[in-house]
C-alpha cells in the first residue's frame, strides 16, 4: 500500500526555500516603499533639499558643453519642464562670480548675485494656496573645477517629487534588497547543500540495497539528527523487512519439507494399485506434486544462500553429477542426456546450490525436449555450463518474463509451476553470474549459466542477460 505524502508535484529544498525569501523580500519591499513614501510626504523639507539636489546635479552633468558654447545653447532635456504646471530656471556661477550659462523659464528668473565661496548648500521654500516655490543653490565640481548651481522651480502638487523619490527607492531600497536577497539566496545553496549531502549519501545507501540481501543495513554521517533519524527509521523498516522475507522464506521451506514425507506416502500407496489409466493419471501428478515440492525447497535454500568469499566449485563434476541423477528420469521419458566437458571450469560458488540450479536447467529441458531427442549437458570452457534442447524454442521476447516466478511459457500444459527457470536465475544472481538464453543451432533453446569474468562468443541479440532473482517452469 502506497503512502501519499504529498498532494502536489515535489520540488527541491532549495526551490522552495528561494520562493519563501522572495515572498519575504516582496513583503518587505512593500513595507519600505510604504514606510518611504509616508516619511517624505511628512517631511516635505528633505523632499526640497533632494530635489533641488537632484536637479543641479543633472545639470551639472551638462556643464561642459555650456561652456564650450558660452551659455549660449541651453541643452533641450534642460528646457523641458519637469512635470506638467511646473516650471523651472537656473544660474550657473564658476569662481570669481562669471555666469557660465543661464536658464529663464518665462516669468521665473534667478538674480544675478554671485553666492558666496564658502556656500556650499542652500534651500528656501514659499507657498500660498497649493503653489510651491522652490530655490536653492548647490556647489558642484566638474573636474577640478567648482561651480555654484542656483535653482527655482515653481509648481504644485505632490508630481514633481516623484522623480525624485523613485531614484531615492531605486538606490536606498531595491538596490539593497536585491544585493541582499542574492546573498541570502548563495547562503541558501551553500547551507542546503551542505545539508543534504548527508541526505544524498542516505538515498544512495537505499539505492544500493540487493532486494536478495535483506540483512543489509545503512549508514551514514551523524551530520544533523534529522539525517540521523532517517537512517534509524530506514534501518528499522528494513529489519521488519528481514523479519517479514525470513517468515516467509521459512514458511516456505517448512512447507515444502512437511510435504515430502505424506507425498512419499502417497506415491507408495498409488504403486500398490492396478495398472490402468487412472494409476497413470496418478502418478504423473504425484510426479509433478514432487517435483514443486523439490523446487519450493530449492527456492528456499536459494533465497537464504549466503555465499561464502573462498568457496570453489567444478562445474564439471557438478553437470556430471546432475547428468547421472538424471538419465533414468529422461530413460523413463524415452528421452536421453549426453554431458561434454569442455576443460576447466571452477568457479567462486556453492555446489550444492549450482546444482539444484543445473537440475532444474536439466529437468526443464527434458519437460521440453520431443521424445527421443537428446538433451546436451556441458560445463567449460572456461567458467560456464550450458543445456540445450531440442524443443520449441524460447521466443526473444518471452526470454526476460521466463525467468520470473509463476511464469510458464505454455499456459495450457498443466506440468510444472514456473519455479524452474526463476530458481535457476536466483541462485545465478547470488553468484553475481547471467542466465543467458539463445536460440541453439537446429532448432531449441540453449541456455547458458555464465560466471563472472566469462564471456561467451554469441551474439548480443540471440542472449538475454538476468542479474536479478526473477522460469519457464
Amino acid at each position: 500500500m502506497a503512502v501519499r505524502l504529498v498532494s502536489s508535484a515535489p520540488h527541491s529544498l532549495f526551490f522552495r526555500l528561494s520562493l519563501r525569501l522572495a515572498l519575504v523580500g516582496l513583503v518587505f519591499l512593500a513595507f519600505q516603499l510604504l514606510a518611504v513614501v509616508w516619511m517624505y510626504v511628512n517631511n516635505p523639507n528633505e523632499l526640497d533639499q533632494l530635489l533641488v539636489t537632484a536637479e543641479a546635479d543633472r545639470i551639472a552633468r551638462e556643464i561642459p558643453q555650456m561652456r564650450a558654447d558660452a551659455g549660449r545653447v541651453i541643452p533641450d532635456d534642460l528646457q523641458l519642464p519637469l512635470a506638467a504646471g511646473t516650471r523651472r530656471a537656473f544660474l550657473i556661477h564658476e569662481r570669481g562670480g562669471g555666469v557660465v550659462a543661464r536658464f529663464d523659464d518665462a516669468n521665473l528668473k534667478i538674480a544675478d548675485e554671485p553666492p558666496m565661496s564658502f556656500l556650499v548648500i542652500r534651500t528656501q521654500r514659499e507657498s500660498w494656496d497649493n503653489r510651491f516655490l522652490l530655490t536653492g543653490t548647490r556647489r558642484v565640481n566638474v573636474g577640478t573645477h567648482p561651480f555654484w548651481i542656483s535653482v527655482a522651480i515653481s509648481g504644485h502638487g505632490f508630481r514633481p517629487f516623484v522623480p525624485v523619490i523613485f531614484n531615492e527607492i531605486r538606490f536606498h531600497v531595491i538596490f539593497p534588497l536585491l544585493l541582499l536577497s542574492l546573498m541570502f539566496l548563495l547562503l541558501n545553496f551553500s547551507v542546503v547543500r551542505s545539508t543534504l549531502k548527508p541526505l544524498r549519501a542516505t538515498i544512495a545507501a537505499v539505492d544500493r540495497i540487493d532486494p536478495a540481501q535483506v540483512a543489509t543495513r545503512i549508514e551514514a554521517e551523524a551530520s544533523s539528527r534529522e539525517v540521523q533519524a532517517l537512517v534509524t527509521s530506514v534501518n528499522a523498516m528494513l529489519e521488519r523487512i528481514e523479519r517479514s522475507v525470513r517468515a516467509l522464506k521459512d514458511f516456505a521451506g517448512d512447507a515444502a519439507h512437511e510435504l515430502r514425507t505424506p507425498l512419499a506416502v502417497m506415491m507408495l500407496r498409488i504403486g500398490r494399485l492396478p495398472d490402468g489409466p487412472e494409476k497413470t493419471k496418478l502418478v504423473a501428478d504425484a510426479q509433478g506434486m514432487k517435483r514443486l515440492v523439490n523446487q519450493m525447497l530449492d527456492m528456499s535454500h536459494a533465497t537464504a544462500l549466503e555465499l561464502d568469499p573462498d568457496i570453489r566449485a567444478d562445474l564439471c563434476v557438478i553437470a556430471r553429477d546432475v547428468v547421472a541423477d538424471l538419465t533414468p528420469l529422461a530413460v523413463a521419458h524415452g528421452r536421453s542426456i549426453m554431458f561434454r566437458d569442455g576443460g576447466a571450469a571452477v568457479v567462486r560458488g556453492h555446489g550444492e546450490a549450482l546444482g539444484r540450479a543445473l537440475r532444474n536447467l536439466v529437468e526443464n529441458a527434458l519437460s521440453h525436449t520431443p521424445p527421443g531427442t537428446i538433451v546436451e549437458v556441458s560445463a567449460g570452457p572456461g567458467p560456464q555450463c550450458a543445456v540445450r534442447d531440442h524443443g520449441p524454442g524460447i521466443p526473444a521476447d518471452r526470454r526476460d518474463a521466463v525467468l520470473e516466478r509463476f511464469h510458464r511459457l505454455d499456459e495450457s500444459r498443466a506440468d510444472g509451476a514456473g519455479l524452474g527457470l526463476a530458481i535457476v536465475s536466483t541462485i545465478m544472481h547470488l553468484h553475481g553470474g547471467d542466465v543467458q538464453i539463445e536460440d541453439a543451432p537446429g532448432g531449441g533453446a540453449l541456455i547458458r549459466l555464465v560466471f563472472p569474468g566469462y564471456e561467451t562468443d554469441g551474439g548480443a541479440g540471440s542472449m538475454t542477460r538476468r542479474a536479478l532473482p526473477t522460469s519457464r517452469g
